[in-house]
C-alpha cells in the first residue's frame, strides 16, 4: 500500500475541509434527513450467514440520506446512503472501531471512479487545484487517459444524479467487503426500494429532497423499505478487489430489509444529532472487514476528517445575537444559492492566503472605550454615559495585498470586551467598518458578482450600474496613516431602547481631534471596477510603513478616536427592500446627526502576529439592543448584512485551522 498517497489525500481532505465549510463533513455534508429505521436479517441460505447476516434478527438503525458536494438539490451530484445498525455483536474490523455497531456507507452510483492510492492522490491534487474555479480535475483525467482511459467515462458519469426523492433511488456499496473469513471471498452491497425506482425528476426547491422525504414520512404514512442486498465473489483476487470501477455480473440476494417508518425528523435537534454522528466503513465486523486501496484509504481519511471537523466546529459560533438556524430560516432558493457559493469563495481565499479573504493585512492593539454617550441617544442595554470597557481595535487594507503601498483604502473593526474579562473571550460586541459612507453595490447579489467577476467584466459591471464608480472611487484613500480616516459601518442595524421601540442605527469612528476625513483621491482618479491597485512604481515608502506608522504612534503618543452613531426613525412601510437599508446610500447628516457615543483610546500595539490572526470580528456579534436586519431574497437591500452574518463564522473556522504560521 503507497502510504505516502494515503497521507497526501488525507492532507488535502483536511486542506479542503477547512477552505469550503470546515464546520461539516468533507463529503456528502448537505444531509437531507437523519431517520430511525429498523433492520431485519433475513434467512439466507449458508454461504451468506456470516457477521450481521449469521441469524434471523431485529436491530435499532440510523439512515442518513446526502448529497455528495452539491448544496442545491437541483443540480446533478452523487447522492449518498449511510446506515448505521446498532445491537450487533462479534470482532471489530478495526480495534478502534465503536462497540456494536455496523456502519454501511453506499452512492447512488453502482460503481466507484478510483482503483488506486496512488490515482486517489493525484485526483486530490487536481480537485483542490481546479474545484473552487468550478473546473473539472483536468490532471487527473489526463492521468486516466494515460493508464485507465476507460475510466473516464465512470469519472464524468459518476456525480451526475438526479433524485426524485432520496426514498425512492437505488444505492450502492461500489467497493467491496469481506463476507465472512475466506480471503478469496468479496461482496458488494446494494440498497434498493420495495416500492421502485423512481427516474431523477428535479424539484422547484433548493431543498427539495429533504421536502419531499419528509412529505413522504408524514405521520400516518406507510413506512418506506429497503431491500439490502449483497453480490458475491468467490474469486476475489488483487485484481477484483482493487477494481471497483466495473459492474460485477454476479447476481444480488437480498439479505435484510431496512424499514423506515413514519416519523418527523427535520427539526433543528434531529439535523444537530445527525451532524454529530460518525460514520465510516471501517466501524465493521470483521465479518463485513472493508476490502481494496480505496477502504485503506478510509481507514485513515475519516477519522482524521471527523477529528478535525469536531475540533474546529465551535469556532466562530459564540456570543452571537441570531443563531445560524435564525439567518437561514426565511431566505429564499437563490438566497441560499448565493450563500454557498460566497461560502465556498471566502473559505478557499482563507485557505490559501492562511488568513483573511479580505482585510488580510492589518495591525492591532488594545484600550478603553470611555462611554460619552450623548443625552438625546435614547436609553439602551448598552451604550450608556459613564462606563468603561476593554477594547481591541484592529485597522487594515480592505484588499488582500500584503503591500501598504498598493492603492486602496482603510478600514477599522472594534471588539468590546465585558467588563472585567480583560481581552479574553469573544467580546460582546463588534462593529465593522471601512473608509467611504456607503459600499458601492447595493445587495449581496450585486456584491456576489463583482467578486466572481474579471477585472475587464468589473468595468462592465460598472457601466451597467451594478457596482458604482463614485462611491468605489469615495472608498479609496492615498494612504499616509490610519488615523487620517473617517471609517463607516456602511450597513444599518436595527436598534431597539428600553422601550422596545425600534429605528435604525449606523456607526462610525473618526479621529480623537474630529479631524476631517483625509487622503482622499485628486479629482481625475478612477478605478474603473477595481477595489484595489498595485502601488505606483515610484512609491519609496516601506511595504509596511502604515502598520509601522501605527505601531509607532500608539507607543509614543495618544492614539485617540471617537465612535459615532446616526439613528434613523422606522419607516411606516420598511421592509427588506426599504430605502433606509440601502447600502449604497449614505443617510443625509443634517437630518439624521452623528451622536457621541464613546471615545476609544489605544494604549498598547499587540505585536503578537497570531494573536491578531485570532481575532474573530463579525457583524452578528452584538447585545440585544443591536441586531442585523434580515432578508429573503439576494436582491434586497437587507441582504448584504444578513449574508456577512452566515458567511462569516465558516470562514473564521476555515482561517483558525490554517496550516501555521497564519497571516494576521
Amino acid at each position: 500500500m503507497d502510504q505516502t498517497s494515503i497521507q497526501t489525500v488525507t492532507a488535502i481532505q483536511i486542506g479542503m475541509m477547512r477552505a469550503t465549510q470546515p464546520h461539516v463533513r468533507g463529503q456528502h455534508s448537505k444531509m437531507h434527513g437523519c431517520l430511525n429505521a429498523v433492520v431485519d436479517v433475513l434467512p439466507v441460505d449458508a454461504g451468506y450467514r456470516h457477521g450481521l447476516f449469521a441469524s434471523p434478527g431485529r436491530y435499532e438503525a440510523l439512515v442518513r440520506f446526502s448529497n455528495g458536494r452539491e448544496a442545491d438539490d437541483r443540480n446533478p451530484d452523487i447522492h449518498g446512503m449511510a446506515i448505521k445498525v446498532f445491537g450487533v455483536s462479534g470482532d471489530k474490523a478495526h480495534v478502534d472501531g465503536p462497540e456494536g455497531e455496523q456502519d454501511f456507507i453506499l452512492a447512488d452510483n453502482p460503481v466507484f471512479f478510483i482503483r488506486t492510492a496512488e490515482d486517489y492522490a493525484i485526483f486530490m491534487q487536481s480537485l483542490a487545484q481546479n474545484a473552487p474555479q468550478g473546473r473539472p480535475p483536468v490532471e487527473f483525467i489526463e492521468h486516466l487517459s494515460k493508464a485507465h482511459p476507460e475510466d473516464i467515462l465512470v469519472l464524468q458519469a459518476f456525480n451526475k444524479h438526479l433524485q426524485t426523492s432520496p426514498l425512492t433511488a437505488a444505492y450502492w456499496g461500489q467497493v467491496p467487503y469481506a463476507l465472512g473469513a475466506s480471503i478469496n471471498t468479496a461482496c458488494r452491497y446494494r440498497a434498493v426500494p420495495q416500492s421502485g425506482i423512481e427516474a431523477g425528476v428535479a424539484g422547484d426547491s433548493h431543498d427539495y429532497l429533504r421536502e419531499r422525504m419528509a412529505s413522504r414520512l408524514a405521520p400516518e404514512a406507510a413506512p418506506v423499505v429497503f431491500d439490502f442486498q449483497v453480490q458475491v465473489r468467490h474469486d476475489a483476487s488483487a485484481e477484483v478487489v482493487d477494481n471497483p470501477t466495473v459492474e460485477w455480473d454476479a447476481a444480488f440476494v437480498s439479505v435484510a430489509t431496512i424499514t423506515i417508518p413514519p416519523q418527523i425528523f427535520d427539526t433543528r435537534e434531529r439535523h444537530s444529532f445527525g451532524e454529530k454522528l460518525r460514520f465510516s466503513p471501517w466501524h465493521a465486523l470483521m465479518d463485513h472487514r472493508p476490502l481494496g486501496q480505496v477502504n485503506e484509504i478510509r481507514k485513515v481519511v475519516y477519522p482524521a476528517s471527523q477529528v478535525e471537523r469536531a475540533r474546529i466546529a465551535p469556532i466562530g459560533q459564540d456570543s452571537l445575537r441570531l443563531t445560524m438556524e435564525e439567518l437561514r430560516a426565511n431566505i429564499d432558493d437563490d438566497f441560499k444559492a448565493v450563500i454557498d457559493r460566497l461560502s465556498r469563495t471566502f473559505g478557499y481565499l482563507s485557505h490559501t492566503k492562511r488568513g483573511r479573504g479580505t482585510h488580510t493585512w492589518g495591525v492591532a492593539g488594545r484600550g478603553t472605550a470611555r462611554f460619552i454617550v450623548d443625552p438625546k441617544f435614547p436609553a439602551n442595554d448598552f451604550f450608556s454615559a459613564g462606563r468603561e470597557l476593554p477594547v481591541i481595535l484592529r485597522h487594515s487594507s480592505p484588499g488582500a495585498r500584503e503591500d501598504d503601498r498598493a492603492r486602496d483604502g482603510v478600514a477599522a473593526s472594534i471588539k468590546f470586551f465585558p467588563q472585567g474579562n480583560g481581552y479574553e473571550g469573544s467580546g460582546v460586541l463588534d462593529i465593522l467598518m471601512n473608509a467611504g459612507r456607503q459600499l458601492f453595490v447595493r445587495s449581496i447579489q450585486d456584491f456576489s458578482t463583482f467578486v466572481h467577476a474579471s477585472a475587464e467584466e468589473r468595468k462592465e459591471l460598472v457601466k451597467q450600474g451594478i457596482m458604482m464608480e463614485p462611491e468605489l472611487i469615495e472608498a479609496y484613500r492615498i494612504r499616509g496613516s490610519f488615523l487620517d480616516s473617517r471609517y463607516h459601518t456602511w450597513q444599518c442595524f436595527e436598534f431597539f431602547d428600553l422601550g422596545g421601540a425600534r429605528s435604525f442605527i449606523k456607526f462610525r469612528l473618526i479621529p480623537g481631534d474630529r479631524g476631517a476625513d483625509r487622503g482622499l483621491p485628486e479629482p481625475g482618479f478612477r478605478a474603473e471596477g477595481a477595489p484595489s491597485m498595485d502601488p505606483e512604481p515610484d512609491d519609496p515608502r516601506a511595504p509596511d510603513f502604515l502598520r509601522q506608522e501605527w505601531i509607532y504612534q500608539v507607543r509614543h503618543s495618544q492614539v485617540r478616536y471617537i465612535l459615532q452613531a446616526q439613528l434613523h426613525p422606522e419607516p411606516e412601510d420598511v421592509n427588506p427592500n426599504h430605502e433606509v437599508l440601502n447600502p449604497g446610500r449614505a443617510w443625509d447628516e443634517h437630518q439624521y446627526p452623528w451622536l457621541d457615543l464613546c471615545e476609544i483610546g489605544i494604549s498598547e500595539p499587540i505585536m503578537d502576529n497570531d494573536l491578531v490572526s485570532a481575532l474573530d470580528m463579525t457583524p452578528n456579534r452584538s447585545p440585544a439592543c443591536i441586531k442585523i436586519p434580515l432578508a429573503t431574497s439576494p436582491t434586497q437591500y437587507a441582504s448584504l448584512g444578513h449574508a456577512r452574518a452566515l458567511v462569516y463564522p465558516g470562514a473564521r473556522a476555515v482561517r483558525a485551522a490554517s496550516a501555521p504560521p497564519q497571516n494576521n
